[in-house]
Order: C-alpha cells, then sequence, then structure tokens
C-alpha cells in the first residue's frame, strides 16, 4: 500500500465521521489518554471524556453534585482544548450526570 493510498483512506474516513456528526477518533484518544493533564483544575478526577458530536465534547461528571460545577468552567476548557488540538475541534462542553444516556 502506498502512501497516497493511505491519504486517501484518511480521508475517506473523515469525510465519514464529519457527515456522522462524529470527530476524528484520535481527537477523543488523545483526550482520553491524557485527559488529567490536559484539562487540569476541576476537571481532574471529577469527570471524563465521553464522546465528540459536532464539535460539542461531552463529559460525564465523577457525581451529580459536579454537574453545575464542572459547566461553570466549561469555557476555560474549550479554550484549552483548542490549544491543544487546534482551534474549531471543540467548541463547546456538554456535561452529564454518570449513567446518563
Amino acid at each position: 500500500m502506498s502512501e497516497g493510498d493511505l491519504t486517501s483512506f484518511q480521508a475517506s474516513l473523515e469525510d465519514m465521521f464529519r457527515k456522522l456528526g462524529l470527530s476524528d477518533p484520535m481527537a477523543l484518544a488523545r483526550l482520553t489518554g491524557a485527559w488529567d493533564d490536559l484539562a487540569g483544575t476541576p476537571w481532574a478526577g471529577r469527570s471524563k471524556p465521553l464522546f465528540i458530536r459536532e464539535k460539542t465534547l461531552v463529559v460525564e461528571a465523577a457525581a451529580p453534585s459536579m454537574v453545575a460545577f464542572l459547566k461553570y468552567g466549561s469555557a476555560t476548557l474549550v479554550a484549552t482544548l483548542s490549544d491543544v488540538l487546534g482551534p474549531g475541534v471543540i467548541e463547546r462542553i456538554e456535561v452529564r450526570s454518570p449513567g446518563s444516556p
């Protein structure tokens, strides 16, 4: 397989994810692997990233009581993640209670 074939395959995958409203799976993998370091305070140890849909990162809070607290800091987290992942990858944070669908 040539480098051109891999580039075409990657472009096809990215197009498919975009059409489904999903982000690049590598962005979520990067967030999941280093969440506590990337997200920092107050997110570290109190939340975990679930998925990215249409530029919205959905995060699960560690406890229902943490949802409002974490929502308060979402603008700062968006700015931090823009520095890490690039502008426009994450534009909004949605915080869910543990076990929410």
